[in-house]
């Protein structure tokens, strides 16, 4: 098993774009970017994963593409913290034709079906994304594109 992740930030001369990218923010502070960007990570950094088992991170908000062309990778997401941690958005997207998914350490999912899932994979297509927002310790599913397999 293997974690690579490379974070790609906003740079306006050479992209990608993002909160960051003409500034270190001006008006407001490097606190009020992150604020932003666990409520809308798609507004920060790029992080690129590229390993089979990558691990993200639970408290901020995070805008992720797989872009392992070799192998699914099989990203682990521990629980959000109560109250704490509300509002914090994951982004993950799959840049390549694998069924890469998001295992959680216990039922911390819930996408609206009777009971809250531990795993989450995105249709092996690339394209294919999940949208988590944390919200009371679990994982709510905000949005998707193509079919996501829970379990």
């Amino acid at each position: 098993m293997t974690q690579i992740a490379t974070q790609v930030n906003p740079a306006i001369a050479t992209g990608p774009r993002g909160i960051g990218a003409r500034s270190v923010g001006g008006a407001y502070s490097q606190d009020g970017q992150q604020d932003i960007i666990d409520c809308d990570p798609s507004q920060g950094a790029i992080t690129l994963l590229t390993g089979t088992s990558d691990i993200l991170n639970p408290t901020q908000g995070g805008n992720y593409i797989v872009n392992n062309a070799a192998a699914a990778d099989i990203c682990t997401l521990a629980a959000p913290r109560v109250g704490l941690d509300d509002g914090v958005q994951i982004l993950f997207h799959s840049n390549t034709a694998f069924a890469h998914s998001i295992t959680c350490p216990s039922a911390l999912i819930l996408n609206g079906a009777a009971s809250a899932k531990t795993t989450a994979a995105l249709a092996a297509f690339a394209g294919a994304m999940i949208t988590l927002r944390a919200y009371q310790g679990k994982w709510l599913v905000f949005a998707n594109v193509g079919a996501v397999a829970y379990s």
